[in-house]
């Protein structure tokens, strides 16, 4: 568990020190031109930049749903059986889980207008996306995807062989 633990809290700090050079030094930058850019801007929406603009109840709504998500992975991660090494991705999963939703609630409840620093930008796909995002965003979604095929594949192979 303490890997899995210390892994959290590297890539929580990770996306929080992106997140905090990215805003504080404003950068805009072309890593890949035409391709890969840092374009620093601020989501008080929800995923996607959907629902634009934050309000006090808005922001409070966003809290409680960070939250229970918390809470829900933080007793999933209690309850897996980290000695069973069959059970790596569903850990894996859950440790990407809870950092990027860390990652993003620290960002709503304490930046002033309560947004979320995103920066991460692949303009040069055109219209096929147009999102900016951060790192947080990233653990959530590939979290999402490995805690799927954890649940509709793996743990099936589990249950057999425990059977």
């Amino acid at each position: 568990m303490k890997k899995w633990i210390a892994l959290m809290v590297g890539l929580l700090a990770f996306d929080q020190l992106t997140k905090f050079l990215v805003a504080t030094y404003e950068i805009n930058y072309g890593l890949i031109e035409g391709f890969l850019h840092i374009t620093y801007v601020r989501n008080l929406g929800l995923v996607f930049g959907m629902f634009q603009g934050a309000t006090t109840t808005y922001t409070l709504v966003l809290t409680i749903f960070a939250l229970i998500a918390l809470s829900i992975f933080g007793v999933m991660f209690y309850k897996n059986d980290f000695k069973d090494k069959r059970t790596h991705w569903y850990a894996l999963a859950l440790t990407l889980l809870i950092a990027g939703t860390l990652g993003n609630a620290i960002d709503r409840l304490f930046q002033p207008d309560h947004g979320v620093i995103d920066f991460i930008d692949f303009r040069g796909l055109g219209d096929l996306w147009t999102y900016v995002f951060n790192f947080a965003d990233v653990y959530l979604n590939v979290g999402l995807v490995i805690l799927f095929i954890d649940v509709f594949f793996l743990e099936n192979k589990r249950r057999k062989e425990h059977e």
